[in-house]
């Protein structure tokens, strides 16, 4: 995959994944990839969609190819959605990114206190909530959903045309709110969908991790997109970014 700047030279090659996706596997790499100086501030913006995308191309071999199996979207239900509310469009990277033959339904799902005025006033209403769709790109469709996921909101019926084949949790501290445990138990009793989960630092990963077992657990590791600027800490005296760790449920192999 060539990619070129502003003044026409070529700025790096990336090869492909067996899925077709780009093997992005640091900021360095995607700074190249757009032409962006390295002193550019954009990874602190884009922390939340690129993490997105690696967690699709790191984890979602077995999804994506089942999707395009089944001719339909490859859906992606994004859990406990807060900040990524206040930059929607940044997410439009992450369709430029994908190929141009997967189609991705991302269904943002938020409580509905901390859904912005603005999106109620521009979303439909029913008795279950808010919701909002918009098409940010040609092969990526992003929906929002107000509500509790697993209580208000049943997973299979109530986010987007489907079931989710991933669900993604950014900064989720799945210890610090008890609405997780409806994430959690989904994902143990749906063994086919897989789950990644973003965390603040290593302890706090290595805790939520493990509720998914020992695999999980030992998935554990550093995000190559979290966010560069290093979150201020006054009770511990560890190393904390916004989407510092990365972790996986009910990691999949595809078979060749």
């Amino acid at each position: 995959q060539c990619c070129h700047g502003k003044d026409g030279k070529e700025n790096t090659v990336l090869k492909r994944d067996e899925c077709g996706l780009l093997n992005l596997e640091s900021w360095e790499i995607y700074y190249k990839l757009r032409g962006i100086s390295l002193k550019s501030p954009v990874a602190l913006l884009l922390s939340y969609p690129l993490t997105v995308y690696y967690a699709i191309q790191k984890y979602g071999a077995v999804p994506v190819t089942v999707s395009r199996m089944l001719r339909r979207h490859m859906r992606v239900h994004v859990v406990g959605v807060e900040k990524e509310m206040n930059f929607l469009d940044l997410f439009k990277e992450v369709g430029y990114l994908l190929p141009e033959d997967l189609n991705v339904e991302l269904t943002f799902v938020v409580r509905k206190d901390m859904l912005p005025p603005k999106c109620r006033t521009h979303s439909t209403h029913n008795n279950r909530g808010y919701s909002m769709r918009l098409n940010l790109t040609n092969n990526l469709t992003l929906l929002i959903v107000s509500g509790t996921y697993g209580a208000s909101l049943d997973p299979n019926f109530d986010c987007g045309s489907g079931p989710p084949d991933m669900i993604v949790g950014m900064n989720a501290g799945l210890y610090a709110y008890e609405s997780w445990r409806s994430v959690v138990a989904y994902l143990d009793s749906n063994q086919g969908v897989v789950g990644v989960f973003t965390d603040y630092n290593e302890h706090s990963g290595m805790n939520c991790a493990s509720l998914g077992g020992g695999k999980a657990r030992d998935s554990l590791c550093v995000n190559p997109f979290r966010q560069p600027r290093a979150m201020p800490v006054y009770c511990m005296n560890l190393p904390q970014f916004s989407n510092g760790f990365i972790y996986v449920y009910n990691e999949q192999e595809l078979d060749i």
